[in-house]
């Protein structure tokens, strides 16, 4: 995963003499502490006033340790898109991280579950059907008979799941996902 930061010098920016430069990470640990100090200065304060990141970053971000955690999860060779969905539902980037790491998520692509699908159906209504579709439906004992499936309330199927089992919806590049980190969701 790359991103991009917006880093400047603290007390040039203060001053109102604007320094800045793009910085992407990940980068090896030596040369991101070049290009720091070409930047900011050896031993100066920084600040990010800008990033194109999938998760939030502080002005005030230890660069290292986010360059260190973008190392981490580079590992995963995750397409940008499901990383970008993931955080998005993570609740702080150091959690997501550990959700990977220990293997405590699940994700379905809605749109590609569902390509074959007639239209017209809501947001709600899909993810429900989509869930039951690849086996997360366990709210049932037993799946869902195929002569039952017209009579199922999918909507209200994803709203039990939803709240039971932690899935969120999320928009990534094009894609929907769903995402759960917790790991009691089972296939059925």
């Amino acid at each position: 995963m790359q991103i991009k930061i917006y880093v400047s010098n603290l007390s040039k920016y203060v001053e109102g003499r604007e320094n800045g430069k793009w910085v992407p990470l990940p980068m090896e640990a030596e040369r991101l502490e070049e290009v720091l100090d070409k930047i900011v200065g050896n031993g100066k304060e920084h600040i990010i006033l800008d990033y194109d990141a999938p998760f939030a970053i502080s002005e005030y971000e230890n660069i290292q340790e986010l360059n260190n955690f973008l190392l981490g999860i580079s590992e995963y060779d995750f397409e940008i898109d499901i990383l970008t969905a993931l955080f998005k539902a993570g609740d702080s980037p150091a959690e997501v991280k550990d959700y990977i790491k220990n293997g405590n998520f699940r994700i379905v692509n809605v749109d590609e579950v569902s390509k074959n699908w007639s239209s017209g159906l809501s947001g709600t209504q899909l993810f429900g059907m989509a869930l039951n579709e690849v086996g997360y439906n366990n709210l049932f004992s037993q799946p869902i008979p195929v002569e039952m499936i017209d009579y199922m309330d999918f909507e209200q199927i994803y709203m039990c799941l939803s709240v039971n089992d932690g899935w969120r919806d999320v928009r990534s590049g094009n894609t929907t996902y769903l995402v759960t980190f917790q790991c009691n969701t089972s296939a059925a």
